[in-house]
């Protein structure tokens, strides 16, 4: 597999050799530079801290990679979702409303050019990987044809158990952003010990469970926000999210 299938079929194995060729040094310096390995400074004292693993083994290098082994609230995932697709600038999350005229702190964690490609990587998870079964199905009214470029990444964790992981408690979550091409939101769902059923065709996985929640909240809110639907075939969409 090359990086585009590795995040399109979110192959655990492959995320872990990636992790391999950079180390534990630039995991976790990356895994700083997004907010995961200390607390978020909110507005209400009500803020858990990261479980941060210590001492970060060659075993961490490789869980971490795919998902496990590092755990965060949602707030520091969305925060750190935002930075991605955002030109790679983080920036401070906040339940506050603020003054459009405000300075905001930023920080650059990764370059405009690495966001612009991530972008495109997202947006494929949505139309052709561990996304596409929630989106584009035709569910609701003209899904089969419009569309608010929604990107995002898929994320199935086995719960912790003991000294290892309980193979059926999952937690699932996926973390959306739109429109890809110029992103104003991020939506990001979690489900907790989620059960498949018919309509699931028995799978509890993060595209059958979270990802459709997310398609939802997307076409609900997006004519409330302003956002206006495209053609999903459209020449000049499918150009602009083309990985070259």
């Amino acid at each position: 597999m090359d990086v585009v299938d590795i995040f399109r079929k979110s192959s655990n194995i492959g995320s872990a050799k990636m992790a391999e060729r950079f180390g534990i040094d630039v995991q976790r310096d990356y895994m700083g530079r997004f907010g995961m390995l200390k607390a978020p400074s909110l507005e209400i004292p009500e803020v858990g801290a990261p479980l941060v693993p210590n001492p970060w083994r060659q075993t961490t290098l490789l869980t971490v990679a795919f998902g496990h082994g590092l755990s965060v609230s949602p707030i520091q995932m969305i925060s750190a979702v935002g930075a991605v697709v955002d030109g790679g600038v983080m920036r401070p999350a906040t339940l506050l409303k603020r003054d459009p005229n405000a300075e905001i702190p930023e920080t650059r964690v990764i370059s405009p050019q690495t966001s612009a490609i991530l972008r495109k990587l997202m947006r494929l998870v949505v139309t052709e990987g561990t996304g596409k079964t929630a989106f584009g199905t035709g569910e609701l009214k003209a899904a089969d044809t419009l569309d608010y470029l929604v990107g995002g990444k898929t994320g199935t964790a086995e719960k912790v158990s003991g000294k290892g992981y309980a193979r059926k408690s999952l937690r699932t979550s996926f973390a959306g952003a739109f429109p890809m091409t110029d992103p104003r939101y991020v939506v990001f769902v979690m489900v907790d010990e989620p059960h498949g059923n018919k309509k699931s065709f028995g799978f509890a996985t993060a595209g059958w469970v979270a990802a459709p929640a997310v398609q939802r909240i997307v076409w609900q809110a997006a004519p409330l926000l302003g956002v206006k639907p495209v053609v999903r075939n459209d020449p000049e969409v499918l150009q602009a999210m083309a990985i070259n």
